[in-house]
């Protein structure tokens, strides 16, 4: 087994076997991860169209997508409520970024989800 198949079976294990705070961090951590390399894409005009970027803005809006899905209105009430404005904000800001292949929507984003995984890591360790 090859380091990186070994490494991609200890992250789907330790996917399969996340509480689901744990997987919440875990997208926050993924969006972010991707929101970061789509800001560097759209930052400079030769990267900003490339396919690369594409990816990294539909992987970002993937995860806020299944966020959003994941709320639970009837137990969250006005947190859920504020969580799905925050989620439904973002994604149309990257929606916007996508369309005219500028950063500033990514780095609207990016605040939005920084703040909401310091909120996760201050509830649940790490």
């Amino acid at each position: 087994m090859t380091y990186a198949q070994a490494a991609a079976t200890y992250q789907r294990n330790s996917i399969l076997t996340a509480s689901p705070e744990k997987l919440v961090k875990l997208l926050y951590d993924g969006a972010l991860k991707n929101l970061e390399k789509s800001k560097l894409g759209l930052t400079d005009q030769k990267t900003a169209r490339s396919p690369e970027v594409g990816q990294s803005l539909s992987r970002a809006m993937g995860i806020l997508g299944e966020l959003r899905a994941s709320l639970d209105h009837a137990a969250g009430g006005a947190i859920a409520k504020d969580l799905d404005r925050l989620y439904e904000y973002s994604l149309d800001q990257l929606s916007q970024a996508n369309l005219t292949r500028t950063p500033t929507g990514v780095a609207n984003t990016l605040q939005v989800m920084r703040t909401l995984k310091e909120g996760w890591d201050g509830i649940i360790p790490g």
